[in-house]
């Protein structure tokens, strides 16, 4: 897979609009598969140490600190052979990374390789961001954190966000500037932003109140974060979301397929490999209740006497909690079909791709029954075909969908790890006394 990296200093201005050119961070700059990546590779260095040269065209000696100069990795200096040697091992990691890659690989992962390569672990300090200043400090909180893959990944879009809004604004971004006005005034700013839709004509649209609520609700994590983090350094902050409201989440009635539409794309005739490989993790999915981010990190070890077993991603960070699904026949029958060599159940392709081939699917098999819901920008009630909106999310509410009204609530929570008191969850109606072993016979 092709991808390109430029390492360059992330020269940034302090609190008066002052460009800071001493002991800048050093980051390497990663393009690949349409993303980007920047991570910082451990060490600072004084601007006029530093030569750039042309990122196009670089030629020797550019993109690496000047011969005869120092650097900086925490509290301890270091010399420019040290700084370059790591930059070389750098590259060369993505190199080997990404010659051996046909699908573009999770941020974590890049992250997790270059950490071993710089050896992060192993340093007794590592340099933290200036605790002042908002955007740094939560970077390093979401670097630092045991955040699940796609909620890092998440909280890392938060972050451009905010970066954008800074930007237009010409402002820095410190917590002491970040009040309830300042709250709204990036409201409004997401709110005229136009994001694009991931369909065929690319269109633009508003963005919706639930990415709105989503938005603010990670900075106040982080935001509560901050606040323990530096009352220890006897940094007391003020908290603006007393006096903002976040935006509240606005949730429609689920939309599912029933259990008969789940049996005729289990049952169908695809002569095309990429759609049935699609069409098995579809229905696996259906059929064990997980997140796509879980259900992609499981291997054989998750599965003993025919029960699935796994710590939900999104509880990993607090609460872990252990979820148990009995494996139903179909789910068997589909495991049988696959023997991936580095242990995992299904071989799973990246999120996007799995849900545009889901829409391909779909349309493929003739699940094309128009639905009602309500159009997630305006909230206006709109018609749309059923394969038009299918995405991995869909499975879920098949499974808890299929359940409702035929096993207690308790008993699809156990499995799928809804919370209690969910706004997700409670939008399924009805419910009976039943054992788990007999709510997946039910769908079954």
């Amino acid at each position: 897979m092709k991808h390109n990296v430029i390492f360059k200093l992330d020269l940034r201005k302090d609190d008066e609009g002052v460009l800071v050119l001493e002991k800048v961070p050093i980051f390497a700059k990663i393009s690949f598969a349409g993303d980007r990546l920047n991570y910082f590779t451990g060490f600072r260095i004084d601007a006029n140490n530093w030569q750039q040269g042309n990122n196009k065209k670089p030629v020797k000696g550019d993109q690496q600190a000047k011969k005869n100069t120092k650097g900086y990795e925490g509290k301890r200096i270091v010399l420019y052979s040290d700084i370059n040697k790591r930059i070389e091992k750098v590259g060369a990691t993505l190199t080997t990374l990404f010659s051996d890659l046909i699908t573009p690989p999770e941020k974590c992962e890049i992250i997790r390789r270059l950490d071993a390569t710089c050896k992060k672990n192993e340093q007794a300090e590592e340099p933290g961001p200036d605790p002042l200043l908002f955007l740094p400090m939560f970077r390093h909180y979401i670097a630092n954190s045991r955040l699940a893959g796609s909620r890092k990944e998440y909280n890392y879009s938060v972050v451009k966000h905010w970066q954008r809004f800074a930007d237009k604004k010409k402002i820095v971004l410190s917590f002491d500037i970040i009040t309830p006005d300042l709250l709204r005034a990036f409201e409004t700013f997401l709110l005229s932003e136009k994001v694009t839709v991931k369909k065929t004509k690319q269109r633009k649209q508003a963005r919706g109140v639930n990415a709105l609520h989503t938005i603010f609700a990670m900075t106040r994590t982080f935001w509560n974060h901050a606040t323990k983090e530096l009352k220890e350094k006897g940094i007391i902050l003020s908290y603006p979301f007393d006096s903002y409201k976040i935006p509240a989440e606005v949730y429609g009635d689920p939309i599912y397929i029933t259990v008969e539409e789940r049996n005729k794309l289990f049952n169908a005739m695809i002569n095309n490999n990429r759609l049935t490989q699609v069409r098995d993790i579809f229905i696996f999915q259906c059929l064990t209740g997980a997140r796509v981010g879980d259900m992609s990190k499981w291997t054989t070890a998750n599965i003993q006497n025919n029960v699935l077993s796994y710590i939900a991603g999104k509880t990993k960070e607090n609460k872990p909690k252990t979820l148990t699904v009995p494996l139903s026949a179909k789910a068997i029958e589909i495991l049988t079909r696959y023997n991936m060599p580095d242990g995992r159940l299904l071989p799973f392709i990246s999120d996007q791709k799995y849900n545009d081939y889901l829409k391909e699917l779909f349309d493929f098999v003739g699940l094309t029954r128009t639905v009602t819901r309500q159009h997630p920008t305006t909230r206006e009630p709109e018609n749309v075909r059923l394969c038009d909106i299918v995405s991995s999310h869909m499975a879920r509410r098949t499974f808890v969908g299929g359940l409702f009204g035929k096993v207690d609530s308790s008993i699809i929570s156990a499995m799928s790890g809804h919370v209690e008191g969910s706004k997700a969850f409670a939008r399924y109606h009805g419910v009976s006394d039943e054992l788990k072993k007999k709510a997946i016979d039910l769908i079954d």
